[in-house]
């Protein structure tokens, strides 16, 4: 039932998915909880194509719930190791739970005229190519069209479960002695190639099962957001600016590598500038937080120029599916082209509050050169005191002006990073 309104509010509508859930459940509960939402969520576009062949008529859109117990459902026979009449039983009995007992017939005829399909060898027509690699159709394509080597790698992670990936305070602990306490409460990983504070685990376990997870020593972090942070190059006692900062991963590690800076971290969304609060207090650090426009200057900044500043710009996430797969049912071919105009304005707009010899990194966690490359060839013709800088490193590949990172073996996010130089007075 709670899974059943989880996943109707992504199809039904149009909403983010959360994993929060406000009733009380036990570890293994909740556990397979999110089994179902996100499993659902990565098979979306083959379980609803079964679901529609299935359906003797379309639902109605008030019956969202009931459309999202039924690819649930379907998901738990074909994916999860629950016999056939238990997971049948449970999902029939959670129409009681979203007080619709009319479907009670439906869901139970649907999910075993599915079974009897299988079972006769006739099985259901094959959706299309894209359906089967549940990518909704501009995105498959688009995929191919940019990345004709690397689409199939790209769609096979976006799919797959990610790695549960942590990011070791260097002041703190060493990765070795971290990782040595990892073995002796039990939780097998693997230290990363790219980045010296990435420890990667074998099998996701609750934050909770962390040592010193509370005390700051060590956060959970994608690899490809914890290489901002180097990228960006500060020294002491810097001015920087970590603009669009929730939910402050980022902002955490720059105080990790140096905590003599000045650190004013923005956001738009007030609610989500208290995830950065709240990191920032349970790591032990502080930086001035604002809730405005990053590019509403005159809104927050006090004419004090920045040093350095972090621009990890709003986008489409295509980099990070494998983390939301709900981004697959929610994005729009069209949102890439308003994503960019975003980027642009606040580029343009920060660029003003960066100290002449200064340096902006650009980031995003999306594989669309659109968002990325062009945006910084506009940014470029029109700011003749700018500079693109070189980014030497092993990881990703060389993309025009910046280096793109894309989604790789469960391990990694895709992520662009594109460091920018403001020229000194003369």
């Amino acid at each position: 039932m709670l899974a059943a309104r989880a996943v109707a509010k992504v199809i039904g509508q149009g909403g983010a998915f959360s994993s929060t859930i406000n009733h009380p459940l036990s570890d293994q509960d909740r556990s397979f909880y999110r089994e179902l939402c996100f499993g659902t969520l990565r098979h979306y576009f083959q379980l609803d194509a079964q679901l529609q062949t299935l359906l003797k008529k379309p639902l109605n859109k008030k019956d969202a719930d009931i459309h999202a117990l039924l690819l649930i459902g379907l998901y738990q026979l074909q994916y999860l190791r629950t016999p056939d009449h238990a997971a049948i039983s449970a999902t029939v009995e959670a129409t009681k739970g979203l007080k619709k007992p009319w479907a009670k017939g439906l869901v139970n005829a649907v999910l075993r005229n599915f079974l009897r399909l299988q079972d006769s060898g006739d099985g259901l027509p094959k959706p299309t190519e894209a359906a089967q690699a549940n990518h909704p159709q501009w995105l498959y394509l688009t995929l191919q069209k940019h990345w004709p080597a690397a689409w199939r790698d790209i769609v096979d992670y976006n799919n797959a479960t990610p790695a549960m990936t942590l990011r070791v305070n260097l002041n703190r602990s060493s990765r070795a002695a971290y990782q040595a306490q990892l073995i002796a409460a039990g939780i097998d990983s693997e230290v990363d190639d790219y980045c010296d504070t990435a420890i990667r685990l074998r099998s996701a376990v609750n934050i909770s099962a962390l040592p010193d997870f509370a005390e700051g020593t060590v956060s959970v972090q994608d690899v490809g957001a914890q290489l901002a942070a180097s990228l960006l190059n500060i020294d002491t006692n810097m001015q920087i600016l970590d603009a669009c900062a929730a939910p402050g991963g980022k902002a955490v590690n720059l105080l990790e590598k140096d905590e003599s800076i000045k650190l004013t971290a923005i956001d738009s969304s007030s609610e989500r500038l208290l995830n950065v609060e709240e990191n920032l207090r349970r790591c032990g650090y502080r930086a001035r937080c604002i809730a405005a426009d990053a590019a509403q200057l005159d809104d927050w900044w006090d004419g004090v120029l920045f040093d350095r500043i972090l621009l990890d710009a709003p986008c489409s996430g295509t980099g990070i599916i494998s983390h939301h797969p709900d981004i697959k049912i929610l994005r729009r071919e069209t949102d890439i082209a308003s994503f960019a105009q975003q980027q642009k304005r606040l580029l343009n707009a920060l660029w003003a509050a960066l100290k002449p010899g200064g340096e902006l990194l650009y980031c995003t966690c999306s594989v669309m050169p659109e968002e990325n490359n062009h945006v910084i060839d506009a940014f470029l013709q029109a700011m003749p005191d700018a500079k693109a800088l070189k980014i030497d490193a092993v990881w990703g590949q060389q993309q025009g002006y910046g280096r793109q990172l894309l989604p790789n073996q469960g391990k990694y996010g895709g992520f662009f990073y594109t460091r920018l130089s403001k020229s000194a007075l003369v």
